[in-house]
């Protein structure tokens, strides 16, 4: 690992080994079920969704003495669309219609020993500064990899302020979340253009600095984890029953991502 990506807060990169994504599933799942968002009868020890199968899915991570402490995911548009479509698709679709390039941020979780008091406050400094350290990876990722023109998220109402605060935009009106345990949902918009940069330079000169005052070292970005054959079985036969609860046509996007023949096989073992 590059000796310049350490950072005073721990360590930024992305997940480069199953360890990595099962620490990082781990984390949301504990801080998901801490905060109520975890459905009753949910059976895993792991927050994670069909959509962590597909290659082009990528989870960046924050390590500290080799412990994934923040975790965030950005989940680019397929043939399998994006989690928010359950509940925005029809907003999402408005984007989609001009030609824009999607993906969402999701699965952000933060180690609630790190920053024990309250979620996210925009008069706690250094935990702002730790969030946008993440973030600010994400949108590097997005902008410079990706090539995206769009970054989408749904979150809790009480949480809108901070992206407000980055220029996200609503996108949608409230609605409940069924993968939450119902919980209460806004969505919210980023368009990545020079429009973008020029507000937030004019604007957000402290946050300028941290998102265009220098790009994140692409050697971060290098050697991402790339799920093979017996991953996908571990987790999402073995550590989930997300394939055994996918409809034909998340089957036939994650059996594209694969050997032939391969995801039926698995799945003929847990019949």
């Amino acid at each position: 690992m590059p000796e310049n990506v350490a950072e005073k807060n721990g360590i930024y990169f992305i997940a480069r080994e199953r360890n990595d994504l099962e620490q990082a599933f781990s984390l949301v799942y504990r801080e998901y079920a801490s905060r109520g968002y975890v459905p009753k009868g949910y059976k895993s020890s792991m927050r994670l969704s069909l959509y962590n199968a597909l290659p082009s899915t990528t989870t960046f991570i924050n390590k500290q003495k080799e412990e994934v402490v923040a975790t965030v995911t950005l989940i680019p548009d397929s043939e399998m669309g994006i989690p928010m479509d359950k509940i925005y698709k029809d907003e999402v679709d408005t984007l989609r219609k001009k030609g824009r390039r999607v993906a969402e941020v999701s699965q952000l979780s933060i180690d609630n020993k790190l920053f024990p008091k309250g979620w996210y406050s925009m008069f706690n400094f250094m935990k702002l500064i730790f969030i946008f350290a993440l973030f600010k990876l994400v949108f590097d990722y997005a902008r410079n990899v990706e090539k995206l023109d769009e970054l989408c998220i749904a979150v809790n109402p009480k949480h809108q302020y901070l992206y407000k605060f980055l220029f996200f935009e609503e996108l949608g009106s409230l609605k409940h979340y069924g993968s939450v345990n119902k919980a209460p949902a806004l969505a919210f918009h980023l368009t990545i253009n020079n429009a973008l940069e020029e507000r937030i330079s004019a604007k957000r000169k402290a946050v300028y600095k941290i998102f265009y005052g220098k790009d994140t070292d692409p050697r971060i970005f290098k050697e991402k984890f790339k799920m093979e054959p017996g991953d996908l079985e571990y987790f999402f036969l073995q550590k989930s029953d997300l394939l055994k609860k996918a409809n034909e046509r998340e089957l036939e996007c994650i059996k594209k991502c694969y050997p032939p023949g391969f995801v039926e096989e698995i799945l003929g073992r847990y019949e």
